[in-house]
């Protein structure tokens, strides 16, 4: 008993750096759906509503969030998920070294609330004015379906092109409308003679470099459908996802800690190497689901096994797991080239088994759980 007891005293006095500073305070809480599940992964906002300052969090996979260090002051929280009402508090006073609990319950949207394709049609029918949709797209959560099938039912329906292309990335302010020909008026034709002008001469001609000039190759069409694509043979091939079982550990170290430090969440996909072979350097194309960013995508190494490759998701910590597969991550720059398509160009990695995890299938990783990671392997 005296052993726990130094243990523990240990502990707590190692959460003092976690623990409000001198000045400064924090909010925490859960945050759980309608019915009461919890709710990982989420990213909530705290914005103080004198200085504008932003400060930003995401719960852990216990649905557990912590926003701290936030200078004394008044403040405003905010959560916004696809498929849920978007949640907002004001008047939240942080006082200093005060941690205030403030759990969230999201009330998910009903059918008649998103918009789609068929409200977009439906609006068109009634002859409301195309700004008037845009407008209230941009107030209203959406899922719109942008396959080719989609498009050409979105066109039947009158939609213009200008909609279309403002559907496609409802960030980017819409196309200015064009301006209707303006008809000019006729004017009979006046004759102009002008003095006989002496023939030029003929200068001679430098042969045509043209033939010698090999014809450039057109870039291969643009996928459409959320994924991860390869270049391969001027041809972008998808890569098709692995499943990955998320294993629990530190449970003990959980225990004994009644809940304050949390365990370790590792990732396992069967099979110790990826089908995938590619060599370096490597292009892909990103195309992320409607209301994903490229940020929430990770490019992990994965650790080979005899039979299994693994990762590191979760690692432990104060108040709150801390997200994201930080021991095995590995940075990387990308380039938008359209509405939710973003191009990955990786020159530099070394031989072994790699992987794109999206975020919320890291956020998901509890015992039990599974998701998705796109694999592939570098010779």
């Amino acid at each position: 008993m005296r052993v726990i007891l130094i243990a523990a005293t240990s502990l707590f006095l190692a959460m003092g750096a976690a623990l409000p500073q001198s000045g400064q305070g924090a909010i925490t809480g859960t945050i759980t759906d309608s019915a009461g599940a919890l709710m990982p992964g989420v990213r909530i906002e705290a914005r103080n509503t004198i200085t504008g300052a932003m400060y930003q969090a995401a719960s852990g996979s216990t649905g557990t969030y912590t926003i701290g260090q936030l200078p004394a002051g008044t403040y405003q929280i905010s959560v916004s998920i696809p498929g849920f009402k978007q949640y907002t508090r004001t008047g939240i006073t942080v006082v200093e070294a005060q941690v205030i609990r403030i759990d969230i319950a999201m009330t998910m949207l009903s059918p008649d609330e998103i918009l789609t394709n068929d409200s977009v049609i439906q609006l068109l029918k009634a002859g409301i004015n195309e700004d008037l949709i845009i407008s209230k797209i941009r107030e209203s959560q959406h899922s719109f379906d942008l396959s080719v099938q989609g498009m050409v039912a979105l066109k039947e329906g009158g939609a213009s092109d200008r909609l279309m292309n403002f559907l496609m990335d409802p960030t980017k302010p819409p196309e200015a409308k064009a301006d209707p020909a303006v008809p000019v008026a006729a004017v009979a034709p006046v004759e102009i003679k002008e003095p006989p002008k002496e023939p030029e001469k003929e200068l001679p001609r430098e042969p045509s470099k043209a033939a010698d000039t090999p014809a450039a190759k057109p870039e291969p069409a643009l996928p459409a459908e959320a994924g991860v694509y390869v270049k391969a043979r001027e041809k972008w091939q998808e890569i098709q996802p692995e499943v990955v079982v998320w294993q629990t550990g530190g449970m003990l170290k959980r225990f004994a800690t009644a809940g304050i430090v949390q365990g370790d969440v590792n990732g396992r996909i069967k099979g110790a190497h990826s089908s995938k072979v590619l060599e370096i350097p490597l292009e892909f194309l990103i195309v992320s689901p409607e209301g994903v960013d490229i940020t929430e995508y990770q490019l992990i190494h994965l650790r080979e096994q005899r039979d299994a490759r693994e990762f590191r998701t979760v690692t432990g910590g104060i108040f709150s797991s801390s997200g994201g597969a930080t021991r095995d991550a590995i940075a990387f720059d990308s380039t938008k080239i359209a509405g939710r398509t973003f191009a990955v160009n990786l020159s530099n990695l070394d031989t072994g088994e790699y992987g794109f995890l999206p975020t919320s299938a890291a956020a998901a990783g509890s015992s039990g759980n599974v998701g998705k990671m796109y694999t592939f392997r570098v010779k």
